[in-house]
């Protein structure tokens, strides 16, 4: 089916909290891309998807190849969707699962990528926010890409809500956006050194039965040590992990 006039659907990719992801041909650019229709509920609510706009500006200007290029949030009808960079790959999540825990040179060639991707949008003033495997594509050549730069604050992803809901991806969420400060760019920090942690071990630092108890350990339990489960890991990627993950953000990299 053509969608909007010009995009060919190919297939649906996956679905979020966002709504729906499909793969489509563009037949005004001759590419395909990615599109993602927003769900009613969030493209019902005008400043959200103000404020979202605004954030996409942002985000479009972020230049790297470590990054999913944003394009355009566009209406047709009452539908709104946004339209970016189509990433043939598998998502990190994914491959950790097959892999069950990634070698040390993979996963430091991942980790960088991120790192450069994650330090040109921080530069811009940029923050993802919601940086987990889940959102992170890694291509045939072993390139990763992070997705949905701009997106997680403008519909709501930090902290606990009044009901004690955690929206958002507990595993992978920093002691201040738990208690739901605004995010800065160590909350990133954070969150790259737990997927730092689960590339080198095959699991997350913290789980639980429930997104509350797992929050609460992040806030205050101690990181078990990621050398007592993978021991191959080097002594210096040990500290690089331990360091981001430190409860205090000042005492993170900066």
């Amino acid at each position: 089916m053509t969608f909007a006039g010009r995009y060919e659907i190919i297939e649906e990719l996956g679905a979020g909290g966002m709504g729906k992801v499909y793969r489509a041909f563009d037949k005004k650019i001759d590419e395909e891309v990615a599109i993602k229709l927003l769900k009613p509920e969030i493209a019902g609510d005008r400043k959200t998807v103000e404020r979202f706009r605004n954030e996409l500006k942002t985000a479009r200007r972020i230049r790297r190849a470590n990054v999913c290029g944003m394009f355009d949030l566009q209406e047709e009808g009452k539908t709104l969707f946004i339209t970016m960079e189509y990433v043939r790959g598998e998502d990190l999540k994914s491959v950790i699962r097959r892999m069950e825990k990634l070698t040390v040179g993979k996963a430091l060639s991942i980790a960088r990528q991120i790192a450069e991707g994650l330090g040109e949008a921080h530069k811009l003033g940029v923050v993802h926010r919601d940086l987990k495997p889940h959102n992170i594509m890694i291509d045939k050549e072993g390139s990763a890409k992070i997705m949905d730069f701009g997106i997680a604050r403008s519909l709501g992803t930090e902290g606990l809500t009044g009901e004690g809901v955690i929206i958002g991806t507990p595993e992978y969420m920093s002691p201040e956006q738990v208690d739901g400060k605004p995010a800065d760019a160590r909350s990133d920090i954070y969150a790259l050194g737990v997927i730092l942690y689960e590339m080198i071990t095959g699991r997350t630092p913290f789980e639980g039965e429930t997104p509350m108890s797992i929050a609460h350990k992040h806030k205050y339990e101690p990181v078990p040590d990621p050398k007592k489960l993978n021991p191959q890991t080097p002594e210096g990627l040990r500290r690089i992990i331990l360091r981001s993950l430190e409860k205090a953000r000042e005492k993170r990299y900066q």
